[in-house]
């Protein structure tokens, strides 16, 4: 499948769309300290690493390697983001965070069974990985119920002097 920017992808509670400059505030008020908390950045609230990043996921999206969408409600209110990274023939990876206020109420799972959906739908590969902090439960819960298994171990660096211990679950496709 070849990607553009006119992907939609409907969930029963969510519009996800590629990702785009209209959503670089809203991006930038929600990427915090404390949703970033397991993930490999540490935001400053800089406008220009949003921008960058928006634009960065544009050159990919066109490369045909990731694809980064926003997921918004109903009413177009921002809600988080989430990708399907290095799209090969062997495997994707899948990513999700979500703004504070929206947390613990499904929306990550719900995301993520869509995108699975989309996935098996649209490319062919061996399997899915989905890397998620070993702290956090509440990620951990999303590939449990949807399948996956644990992989691998591995640290990754969040700063200069901190580290995340990453689980890498993946979901295997038989042919």
């Amino acid at each position: 499948m070849i990607l553009n920017a006119d992907i939609i992808i409907k969930t029963d509670r969510l519009i996800l769309k590629p990702i785009d400059s209209l959503y670089i505030d809203d991006i930038n008020r929600h990427f915090t300290a404390e949703t970033t908390k397991y993930m490999p950045f540490t935001p400053n609230g800089n406008r220009n690493d949003i921008t960058k990043f928006v634009e960065e996921s544009k050159m990919l999206l066109s490369k045909n390697t990731d694809l980064v969408m926003v997921a918004v409600d109903p009413d177009k209110n921002f809600i988080g983001c989430c990708g399907i990274h290095n799209i090969t023939s062997e495997s994707v990876e899948l990513g999700l965070w979500l703004k504070q206020s929206v947390q613990g109420i499904g929306l990550g799972t719900e995301i993520i069974m869509n995108l699975i959906e989309f996935l098996e739908n649209n490319f062919t590969f061996e399997y899915i990985i989905y890397p998620v902090d070993q702290e956090n439960i509440a990620s951990k819960k999303i590939p449990e119920k949807l399948g996956f298994i644990p992989y691998k171990k591995y640290q990754k660096n969040k700063g200069t002097s901190s580290f995340l211990n990453i689980i890498e679950y993946r979901k295997y496709y038989s042919d």
